[in-house]
């Protein structure tokens, strides 16, 4: 008897029902936080607008693995990644990247197998069927609401919707938001979101004013933020100045970037939400 045969089912085995479907693993709804290590981004160009890409890296949990939870070791998993890259050049050598998008399962092997689940022809299947899924999602999209894959019009936090509820309640703190300590996660999610477009909203009507010469100079002032700011690295800091779509951030230097980010911060009271 191999120890896989001994183990007992737990969560992550037990079988469980979605939409009228069993299946086994992490419990729909739930989330996995990793860290991964420096990596190896290979790629080529092949056309204008296409580059061919290979990357290779050991991720890890941020927080430890209950015992007897998970996969066995040895467990193999072919995933189709469905998503886009956005990078800003910080200098000669170096670029910050998000990456945000969705992960389809093709094929998963047990530790205990030598062979896949599913044949390569049953793989190819799924992964097709996956893209004309992303495909189909696209055309029905709303135009007037944030497209899927897309940067520009509306205002974009990167894997917000991933955000945990103690993240998202600073993030109310840093909007201006109140009564938000009662929300539910789902909730809560959606104010930020309402708050983030008010505020993209906002700036796209200041950018009008100020093309007819009406808008008033900005006089907020860097706020008791500015030392939580300060204690980051300049990386995490044009992060942040990226996902606030702070313009001139590429030529700031540390203290600029700290100072752009707290007057950010110091919004006005009338997106507030009781």
């Amino acid at each position: 008897m191999t120890a896989d045969s001994k183990r007992k089912p737990q969560g992550y085995d037990r079988l469980k029902q979605h939409q009228g479907k069993g299946y086994s693993g992490m419990k729909v709804g739930r989330s996995h936080k990793w860290y991964y290590d420096q990596g190896e981004w290979r790629e080529r160009k092949i056309t204008p607008d296409e580059w061919e890409i290979s990357y290779q890296t050991t991720k890890r949990r941020a927080a430890r693995a209950p015992e007897e939870s998970g996969a066995p070791i040895g467990t193999e998993y072919n995933w189709l990644i469905v998503s886009h890259q956005r990078v800003d050049k910080l200098d000669a050598n170096s670029y910050t990247t998000c990456m945000e998008g969705r992960k389809f399962k093709v094929a998963h092997k047990r530790a205990s197998s030598a062979a896949w689940n599913v044949s390569e022809r049953a793989q190819r299947k799924k992964v097709i069927e996956y893209l004309e899924q992303v495909i189909e999602e696209l055309k029905a999209a709303d135009a007037a609401e944030p497209l899927p894959f897309s940067v520009g019009e509306h205002e974009h936090v990167y894997g917000l919707n991933l955000r945990t509820k103690a993240e998202l309640l600073d993030m109310a703190k840093e909007y201006g938001l109140s009564g938000t300590s009662k929300m539910k996660r789902e909730e809560l999610l959606e104010a930020v979101k309402e708050q983030i477009a008010q505020q993209g909203n906002n700036r796209s009507s200041n950018g009008r004013d100020s093309d007819n010469g009406s808008a008033e100079p900005d006089r907020r002032q860097p706020d008791g933020d500015a030392t939580k700011l300060e204690a980051k690295s300049k990386d995490e800091l044009y992060r942040l100045a990226s996902e606030r779509d702070i313009d001139g951030r590429s030529s700031m230097n540390k203290t600029q970037l700290v100072h752009a980010l707290a007057a950010r911060r110091q919004r006005p009271s009338s997106g507030s939400r009781a």
